[in-house]
Protein backbone atom coordinates (compact mmCIF):
# COMPACT_ATOMS: atom_id res chain seq x y z
CA UNK A 1 0.00 0.00 0.00
CA UNK A 2 2.76 2.33 1.09
CA UNK A 3 3.98 1.92 -2.52
CA UNK A 4 0.84 2.62 -3.93
CA UNK A 5 1.17 6.07 -2.03
CA UNK A 6 3.84 6.84 -3.23
CA UNK A 7 3.34 6.23 -6.80
CA UNK A 8 -0.25 8.81 -6.08
CA UNK A 9 1.74 11.67 -4.47
CA UNK A 10 4.79 11.45 -7.48
CA UNK A 11 1.50 11.90 -9.79
CA UNK A 12 -0.24 14.71 -7.38
CA UNK A 13 2.81 16.75 -7.01
CA UNK A 14 4.64 16.74 -10.33
CA UNK A 15 7.74 18.68 -8.16
CA UNK A 16 7.63 16.00 -5.54
CA UNK A 17 11.30 14.81 -6.57
CA UNK A 18 13.18 18.38 -6.83
CA UNK A 19 15.59 18.80 -4.54
CA UNK A 20 15.51 22.42 -4.05
CA UNK A 21 11.39 22.63 -3.49
CA UNK A 22 12.08 19.16 -1.50
CA UNK A 23 14.38 20.91 1.07
CA UNK A 24 11.92 24.33 1.52
CA UNK A 25 8.89 22.08 2.07
CA UNK A 26 10.95 19.17 4.85
CA UNK A 27 11.88 21.57 7.00
CA UNK A 28 10.69 22.51 9.88
CA UNK A 29 8.28 25.43 10.89
CA UNK A 30 9.67 27.89 12.69
CA UNK A 31 8.90 32.23 12.66
CA UNK A 32 5.09 33.39 12.37
CA UNK A 33 2.66 31.82 11.16
CA UNK A 34 2.53 33.29 7.49
CA UNK A 35 6.25 32.35 7.00
CA UNK A 36 4.81 28.59 7.12
CA UNK A 37 1.33 28.96 6.46
CA UNK A 38 1.63 27.45 2.70
CA UNK A 39 3.62 24.78 3.68
CA UNK A 40 1.08 23.68 6.28
CA UNK A 41 -1.92 23.93 3.84
CA UNK A 42 0.37 22.05 1.15
CA UNK A 43 1.02 18.98 3.73
CA UNK A 44 -2.45 19.39 4.99
CA UNK A 45 -4.06 19.08 1.48
CA UNK A 46 -1.88 16.62 0.97
CA UNK A 47 -3.03 13.79 3.74
CA UNK A 48 -6.41 14.42 2.95
CA UNK A 49 -5.99 13.86 -0.74
CA UNK A 50 -4.23 10.23 0.06
CA UNK A 51 -7.01 9.38 2.54
CA UNK A 52 -9.85 10.59 0.30
CA UNK A 53 -7.99 8.66 -2.51
CA UNK A 54 -7.39 5.40 -0.56
CA UNK A 55 -10.50 5.20 1.74
CA UNK A 56 -8.52 5.66 4.47
CA UNK A 57 -10.75 6.45 7.59
CA UNK A 58 -7.74 5.85 10.46
CA UNK A 59 -4.56 6.85 9.54
CA UNK A 60 -1.64 6.34 11.58
CA UNK A 61 0.43 9.38 12.52
CA UNK A 62 3.93 7.29 12.51
CA UNK A 63 3.34 5.70 9.43
CA UNK A 64 2.28 9.25 7.77
CA UNK A 65 5.71 10.32 8.62
CA UNK A 66 8.11 7.74 8.19
CA UNK A 67 6.35 5.95 5.12
CA UNK A 68 3.95 7.86 3.30
CA UNK A 69 6.34 10.63 2.84
CA UNK A 70 9.97 9.45 2.98
CA UNK A 71 12.27 10.56 0.51
CA UNK A 72 15.32 8.24 0.79
CA UNK A 73 15.55 7.88 4.43
CA UNK A 74 14.94 11.77 4.65
CA UNK A 75 11.12 12.31 6.45
CA UNK A 76 9.61 15.92 7.01
CA UNK A 77 10.74 17.55 9.99
CA UNK A 78 7.60 19.73 10.19
CA UNK A 79 4.96 16.96 9.86
CA UNK A 80 4.60 16.41 14.01
CA UNK A 81 3.47 20.10 13.78
CA UNK A 82 0.70 19.76 10.70
CA UNK A 83 -0.82 16.91 12.49
CA UNK A 84 -1.03 18.62 15.67
CA UNK A 85 -1.88 21.59 13.75
CA UNK A 86 -4.97 19.66 11.94
CA UNK A 87 -5.59 18.10 15.53
CA UNK A 88 -6.33 21.70 16.76
CA UNK A 89 -8.16 22.72 13.53
CA UNK A 90 -10.77 19.97 14.00
CA UNK A 91 -9.04 18.06 10.77
CA UNK A 92 -8.27 15.29 12.70
CA UNK A 93 -9.51 13.85 16.09
CA UNK A 94 -8.58 10.80 18.55
CA UNK A 95 -11.03 7.93 18.97
CA UNK A 96 -11.58 8.52 22.28
CA UNK A 97 -11.82 12.33 21.96
CA UNK A 98 -15.60 10.68 20.90
CA UNK A 99 -17.88 9.75 23.22
CA UNK A 100 -18.33 5.49 23.11
CA UNK A 101 -22.24 4.77 23.17
CA UNK A 102 -21.60 1.22 24.35
CA UNK A 103 -20.34 1.93 28.31
CA UNK A 104 -23.50 3.22 29.25
CA UNK A 105 -25.68 6.66 29.80
CA UNK A 106 -24.09 7.26 32.96
CA UNK A 107 -20.58 6.57 31.56
CA UNK A 108 -20.79 8.84 28.49
CA UNK A 109 -22.62 11.84 30.85
CA UNK A 110 -19.33 11.75 33.06
CA UNK A 111 -17.34 12.07 30.26
CA UNK A 112 -18.99 14.96 28.61
CA UNK A 113 -19.01 16.89 32.41
CA UNK A 114 -15.05 16.09 32.48
CA UNK A 115 -14.70 17.25 29.12
CA UNK A 116 -16.62 20.38 29.80
CA UNK A 117 -14.87 21.32 33.46
CA UNK A 118 -11.72 20.07 32.66
CA UNK A 119 -10.45 20.93 28.87
CA UNK A 120 -7.76 18.65 28.15
CA UNK A 121 -4.21 19.66 27.14
CA UNK A 122 -2.82 19.22 23.60
CA UNK A 123 -2.16 15.55 23.31
CA UNK A 124 0.88 14.54 21.48
CA UNK A 125 -0.53 12.79 17.53
CA UNK A 126 2.83 11.43 17.14
CA UNK A 127 2.14 9.08 19.78
CA UNK A 128 -1.05 7.88 19.31
CA UNK A 129 -1.73 4.69 17.41
CA UNK A 130 -4.10 6.08 14.93
CA UNK A 131 -5.94 9.30 14.28
CA UNK A 132 -9.58 10.23 12.51
CA UNK A 133 -9.77 12.26 9.01
CA UNK A 134 -12.73 13.97 9.76
CA UNK A 135 -13.70 15.18 6.45
CA UNK A 136 -13.78 11.09 5.47
CA UNK A 137 -15.40 10.11 8.21
CA UNK A 138 -18.42 12.67 7.66
CA UNK A 139 -18.28 11.28 3.76
CA UNK A 140 -18.19 7.74 5.27
CA UNK A 141 -20.83 8.46 7.49
CA UNK A 142 -23.34 9.92 4.28
CA UNK A 143 -22.71 7.11 2.46
CA UNK A 144 -23.53 4.21 5.37
CA UNK A 145 -26.58 6.26 5.59
CA UNK A 146 -26.99 6.42 1.83
CA UNK A 147 -26.05 2.79 1.43
CA UNK A 148 -28.87 1.54 4.25
CA UNK A 149 -32.00 4.23 2.61
CA UNK A 150 -31.31 2.00 -0.77
CA UNK A 151 -32.29 -1.17 0.97
CA UNK A 152 -34.91 0.00 3.79
CA UNK A 153 -38.19 2.68 3.26
CA UNK A 154 -38.77 3.82 6.56
CA UNK A 155 -37.56 7.02 8.37
CA UNK A 156 -34.84 4.62 10.99
CA UNK A 157 -33.51 0.66 10.46
CA UNK A 158 -32.00 -1.61 12.61
CA UNK A 159 -29.26 -4.02 12.06
CA UNK A 160 -27.05 -6.36 13.47
CA UNK A 161 -23.46 -5.13 14.77
CA UNK A 162 -22.07 -7.48 12.03
CA UNK A 163 -23.89 -6.15 9.13
CA UNK A 164 -22.82 -2.56 10.16
CA UNK A 165 -19.39 -3.88 10.59
CA UNK A 166 -19.54 -5.07 7.21
CA UNK A 167 -20.82 -1.63 5.90
CA UNK A 168 -18.37 0.15 8.03
CA UNK A 169 -14.96 -1.55 6.66
CA UNK A 170 -14.00 -3.40 9.96
CA UNK A 171 -14.54 -3.64 13.60
CA UNK A 172 -12.25 -0.68 13.47
CA UNK A 173 -14.04 1.40 11.22
CA UNK A 174 -17.71 0.66 12.85
CA UNK A 175 -16.21 1.60 16.64
CA UNK A 176 -15.43 5.26 15.32
CA UNK A 177 -18.42 4.91 12.72
CA UNK A 178 -20.69 4.27 16.05
CA UNK A 179 -19.03 7.07 18.40
CA UNK A 180 -19.86 9.64 15.08
CA UNK A 181 -23.16 8.80 14.56
CA UNK A 182 -24.37 8.48 18.59
CA UNK A 183 -22.78 12.10 18.81
CA UNK A 184 -24.85 13.33 16.32
CA UNK A 185 -27.74 11.62 17.59
CA UNK A 186 -28.60 10.14 14.58
CA UNK A 187 -27.67 6.45 15.67
CA UNK A 188 -28.54 4.75 18.89
CA UNK A 189 -26.70 1.31 20.16
CA UNK A 190 -28.76 -1.88 20.78
CA UNK A 191 -27.88 -4.61 22.84
CA UNK A 192 -29.95 -7.12 23.96
CA UNK A 193 -28.83 -10.82 26.23
CA UNK A 194 -31.00 -13.81 25.86
CA UNK A 195 -29.12 -17.10 25.00
CA UNK A 196 -26.71 -14.88 23.24
CA UNK A 197 -25.53 -11.72 23.37
CA UNK A 198 -26.83 -9.73 20.26
CA UNK A 199 -25.40 -5.93 19.33
CA UNK A 200 -26.99 -3.85 16.35
CA UNK A 201 -27.55 -0.48 15.54
CA UNK A 202 -30.51 1.58 15.24
CA UNK A 203 -29.47 4.35 12.22
CA UNK A 204 -31.90 7.15 11.49
CA UNK A 205 -32.35 7.54 7.91
CA UNK A 206 -33.19 11.29 7.82
CA UNK A 207 -31.47 14.50 9.28
CA UNK A 208 -33.80 14.00 11.91
CA UNK A 209 -32.55 12.53 15.47
CA UNK A 210 -34.16 9.30 17.65
CA UNK A 211 -35.80 9.17 20.25
CA UNK A 212 -35.02 6.59 23.10
CA UNK A 213 -34.31 3.01 22.37
CA UNK A 214 -37.50 0.91 23.41
CA UNK A 215 -37.81 -2.69 23.98
CA UNK A 216 -39.24 -3.31 20.24
CA UNK A 217 -36.18 -2.23 18.94
CA UNK A 218 -34.41 -4.77 20.93
CA UNK A 219 -36.80 -7.56 20.04
CA UNK A 220 -36.47 -6.56 16.19
CA UNK A 221 -32.74 -6.50 16.58
CA UNK A 222 -33.11 -10.19 17.84
CA UNK A 223 -35.58 -11.31 15.16
CA UNK A 224 -33.39 -9.51 12.49
CA UNK A 225 -29.99 -11.33 14.15
CA UNK A 226 -32.46 -14.55 14.30
CA UNK A 227 -32.80 -14.34 10.44
CA UNK A 228 -29.30 -14.06 9.42
CA UNK A 229 -28.57 -16.81 11.61
CA UNK A 230 -30.83 -19.39 9.88
CA UNK A 231 -29.34 -17.70 6.36
CA UNK A 232 -26.26 -18.85 6.92
CA UNK A 233 -27.79 -22.19 8.96
CA UNK A 234 -29.60 -22.24 5.24
CA UNK A 235 -25.93 -21.86 3.12
CA UNK A 236 -23.98 -24.25 4.73
CA UNK A 237 -27.20 -26.69 4.39
CA UNK A 238 -27.38 -26.02 0.59
CA UNK A 239 -23.21 -26.39 0.35
CA UNK A 240 -24.04 -30.22 1.92
CA UNK A 241 -26.66 -30.57 -0.27
CA UNK A 242 -24.75 -29.82 -3.26
CA UNK A 243 -21.48 -32.31 -2.15
CA UNK A 244 -23.59 -35.05 -1.51
CA UNK A 245 -25.54 -35.14 -4.78
CA UNK A 246 -22.11 -34.75 -6.31
CA UNK A 247 -20.81 -37.65 -4.37
CA UNK A 248 -23.71 -39.80 -5.00
CA UNK A 249 -23.56 -39.19 -8.63
CA UNK A 250 -19.84 -39.76 -8.56
CA UNK A 251 -19.96 -43.14 -7.16
CA UNK A 252 -22.97 -43.85 -9.54
CA UNK A 253 -20.30 -42.87 -12.01
CA UNK A 254 -18.10 -45.47 -10.88
CA UNK A 255 -20.10 -47.83 -10.45
CA UNK A 256 -20.42 -47.92 -6.39
CA UNK A 257 -24.06 -48.50 -5.79
CA UNK A 258 -23.76 -49.09 -1.96
CA UNK A 259 -21.71 -45.94 -1.62
CA UNK A 260 -23.71 -44.10 -3.31
CA UNK A 261 -26.69 -45.08 -1.36
CA UNK A 262 -25.15 -43.84 1.64
CA UNK A 263 -24.55 -40.33 -0.18
CA UNK A 264 -28.42 -40.66 -0.98
CA UNK A 265 -28.95 -41.36 2.82
CA UNK A 266 -26.92 -38.35 3.99
CA UNK A 267 -28.51 -36.25 1.56
CA UNK A 268 -31.77 -37.13 2.67
CA UNK A 269 -31.13 -36.42 5.97
CA UNK A 270 -30.09 -32.82 5.15
CA UNK A 271 -32.52 -31.86 2.85
CA UNK A 272 -35.01 -32.87 6.06
CA UNK A 273 -32.84 -29.94 7.91
CA UNK A 274 -33.13 -27.80 5.75
CA UNK A 275 -36.99 -28.35 5.73
CA UNK A 276 -37.08 -27.41 9.24
CA UNK A 277 -34.74 -24.63 8.84
CA UNK A 278 -36.62 -23.01 5.79
CA UNK A 279 -39.58 -23.32 7.94
CA UNK A 280 -38.72 -21.53 10.93
CA UNK A 281 -36.58 -18.66 8.52
CA UNK A 282 -40.01 -17.70 7.09
CA UNK A 283 -42.12 -17.65 10.05
CA UNK A 284 -39.53 -15.53 11.70
CA UNK A 285 -39.66 -13.29 8.29
CA UNK A 286 -43.04 -13.33 8.99
CA UNK A 287 -42.67 -11.79 12.26
CA UNK A 288 -40.67 -9.44 11.12
CA UNK A 289 -42.53 -7.95 8.40
CA UNK A 290 -45.64 -7.67 10.24
CA UNK A 291 -43.38 -5.58 12.82
CA UNK A 292 -42.11 -3.54 10.08
CA UNK A 293 -44.92 -2.67 8.51
CA UNK A 294 -46.54 -1.76 11.80
CA UNK A 295 -43.87 0.73 12.67
CA UNK A 296 -44.40 2.63 9.47
CA UNK A 297 -48.17 2.52 9.47
CA UNK A 298 -48.97 3.00 13.22
CA UNK A 299 -47.48 4.23 16.56
CA UNK A 300 -44.56 2.89 18.79
CA UNK A 301 -47.03 1.17 20.94
CA UNK A 302 -49.16 -0.19 18.44
CA UNK A 303 -46.49 -1.39 16.61
CA UNK A 304 -45.23 -3.30 20.10
CA UNK A 305 -49.04 -4.88 21.03
CA UNK A 306 -48.98 -6.10 17.04
CA UNK A 307 -45.49 -7.23 17.05
CA UNK A 308 -46.54 -9.35 20.48
CA UNK A 309 -49.75 -10.51 19.10
CA UNK A 310 -47.79 -11.77 16.07
CA UNK A 311 -44.93 -13.88 17.91
CA UNK A 312 -47.75 -15.03 19.83
CA UNK A 313 -50.05 -16.39 16.66
CA UNK A 314 -46.77 -17.85 15.44
CA UNK A 315 -45.74 -19.70 18.47
CA UNK A 316 -42.23 -18.51 18.15
CA UNK A 317 -40.24 -18.39 20.92
CA UNK A 318 -36.51 -17.71 21.92
CA UNK A 319 -36.31 -21.35 22.95
CA UNK A 320 -38.12 -23.01 19.48
CA UNK A 321 -35.61 -20.59 17.80
CA UNK A 322 -32.31 -21.96 20.01
CA UNK A 323 -33.35 -25.35 19.85
CA UNK A 324 -33.75 -25.33 16.17
CA UNK A 325 -30.22 -23.38 15.89
CA UNK A 326 -28.20 -25.53 18.34
CA UNK A 327 -29.96 -28.64 16.44
CA UNK A 328 -28.89 -27.50 12.91
CA UNK A 329 -25.40 -26.34 14.30
CA UNK A 330 -24.35 -30.34 15.58
CA UNK A 331 -25.59 -31.83 12.41
CA UNK A 332 -24.29 -29.56 9.41
CA UNK A 333 -21.64 -27.28 11.38
CA UNK A 334 -19.13 -28.39 8.48
CA UNK A 335 -18.23 -30.12 5.78
CA UNK A 336 -16.00 -32.57 7.93
CA UNK A 337 -19.21 -34.26 9.22
CA UNK A 338 -19.40 -35.45 6.30
CA UNK A 339 -16.03 -37.08 6.01
CA UNK A 340 -16.48 -38.25 9.33
CA UNK A 341 -19.94 -39.77 8.49
CA UNK A 342 -18.36 -41.87 5.64
CA UNK A 343 -15.51 -43.29 8.13
CA UNK A 344 -18.09 -44.20 10.63
CA UNK A 345 -21.67 -46.43 10.11
CA UNK A 346 -23.79 -43.85 10.60
CA UNK A 347 -27.72 -44.55 12.01
CA UNK A 348 -31.00 -44.05 9.34
CA UNK A 349 -33.32 -45.54 11.53
CA UNK A 350 -35.59 -42.09 11.00
CA UNK A 351 -35.43 -42.67 7.46
CA UNK A 352 -37.37 -45.09 5.16
CA UNK A 353 -35.11 -47.15 2.87
CA UNK A 354 -38.02 -46.73 0.03
CA UNK A 355 -37.46 -42.96 0.51
CA UNK A 356 -33.85 -43.68 -0.08
CA UNK A 357 -34.00 -45.96 -3.23
CA UNK A 358 -36.41 -42.93 -4.79
CA UNK A 359 -33.71 -40.72 -4.09
CA UNK A 360 -31.64 -42.90 -6.01
CA UNK A 361 -33.46 -43.69 -8.71
CA UNK A 362 -34.18 -39.89 -9.30
CA UNK A 363 -30.16 -39.04 -9.41
CA UNK A 364 -29.88 -42.17 -12.05
CA UNK A 365 -32.56 -40.78 -14.13
CA UNK A 366 -30.84 -37.29 -13.46
CA UNK A 367 -27.79 -39.21 -14.80
CA UNK A 368 -29.19 -41.06 -17.75
CA UNK A 369 -30.65 -37.71 -18.61
CA UNK A 370 -27.03 -35.81 -18.59
CA UNK A 371 -25.49 -38.69 -20.43
CA UNK A 372 -27.86 -38.55 -23.16
CA UNK A 373 -27.67 -34.68 -23.68
CA UNK A 374 -23.35 -35.84 -23.34
CA UNK A 375 -23.71 -38.25 -25.69
CA UNK A 376 -26.56 -35.73 -28.61
CA UNK A 377 -23.68 -33.16 -28.35
CA UNK A 378 -20.93 -35.36 -29.01
CA UNK A 379 -22.82 -36.85 -32.26
CA UNK A 380 -23.98 -33.44 -33.51
CA UNK A 381 -20.04 -32.22 -33.06
CA UNK A 382 -18.77 -35.56 -34.96
CA UNK A 383 -21.08 -34.61 -37.66
CA UNK A 384 -20.29 -31.21 -38.28
CA UNK A 385 -16.53 -32.60 -37.87
CA UNK A 386 -17.06 -35.32 -40.54
CA UNK A 387 -18.78 -33.11 -42.98
CA UNK A 388 -15.96 -30.54 -42.38
CA UNK A 389 -13.89 -33.21 -43.31
CA UNK A 390 -15.45 -34.57 -46.40
CA UNK A 391 -15.48 -30.66 -47.49
CA UNK A 392 -11.57 -30.63 -47.08
CA UNK A 393 -11.03 -34.03 -48.60
CA UNK A 394 -13.33 -32.89 -51.87
CA UNK A 395 -11.57 -29.39 -51.95
CA UNK A 396 -8.44 -31.08 -51.68
CA UNK A 397 -8.96 -33.55 -54.61
CA UNK A 398 -10.31 -30.00 -56.80
CA UNK A 399 -6.99 -28.81 -55.80
CA UNK A 400 -5.19 -31.70 -56.85
CA UNK A 401 -6.94 -32.42 -60.32
CA UNK A 402 -6.35 -28.82 -61.57
CA UNK A 403 -3.58 -28.95 -64.05
CA UNK A 404 -1.35 -25.45 -64.04
CA UNK A 405 0.75 -23.94 -66.60
CA UNK A 406 3.57 -21.09 -66.10
CA UNK A 407 2.80 -20.01 -70.11
CA UNK A 408 1.35 -17.15 -71.09
CA UNK A 409 -2.14 -17.07 -71.59
CA UNK A 410 -2.42 -16.05 -75.35
CA UNK A 411 -0.11 -18.34 -75.86
CA UNK A 412 -2.12 -20.97 -74.63
CA UNK A 413 -5.37 -19.93 -76.33
CA UNK A 414 -3.01 -20.17 -79.49
CA UNK A 415 -2.24 -23.96 -78.84
CA UNK A 416 -6.03 -24.48 -77.70
CA UNK A 417 -7.01 -23.04 -81.14
CA UNK A 418 -4.24 -25.04 -83.17
CA UNK A 419 -5.17 -28.51 -81.46
CA UNK A 420 -8.85 -27.89 -82.09
CA UNK A 421 -8.18 -27.07 -85.99
CA UNK A 422 -6.00 -30.47 -86.25
CA UNK A 423 -8.55 -32.53 -84.75
CA UNK A 424 -11.25 -31.10 -87.01
CA UNK A 425 -8.83 -31.73 -90.02
CA UNK A 426 -8.24 -35.15 -88.85
CA UNK A 427 -12.08 -35.91 -88.83
CA UNK A 428 -12.32 -34.36 -92.39
CA UNK A 429 -9.63 -37.16 -94.08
Amino acid sequence: MDLNVKDFIAKEVPDWNDEVIAVARFKAFSGQRSDWQPNFIFWRNLIIKIATHFGFLLIKPSQVKNDWFNRGGLTPLCIDDVLSLMYNEGDITRTGDLVDPTRGRFSQLVRKMTNLIIRPATPDIMAEESVVLIPMLKDKAAEVVKHLSESHWNSSCIITMKKFQEICGGPDEASVMLRYLSGCGTTQYLSVLKNEFVEGVKISLSAAALSGASNLDCDVLYLIWTIEKLQQQLDVIDRRCELSRKSAVASLHSGNRKLALRYARELKLVTQSREKCSSLLNRVEEVHGVVVDAESTKTVSEAMQIGARAIKENKISVEDVDICLRDLQESIDSQKEVEKALEQTPSYTDINDEDIEEELEELELALEKEAQVDTLEKTTTSEEGNATLEASELLSDTLSNLKLSDRPVGKSRTTHAASEGHKTANLAI
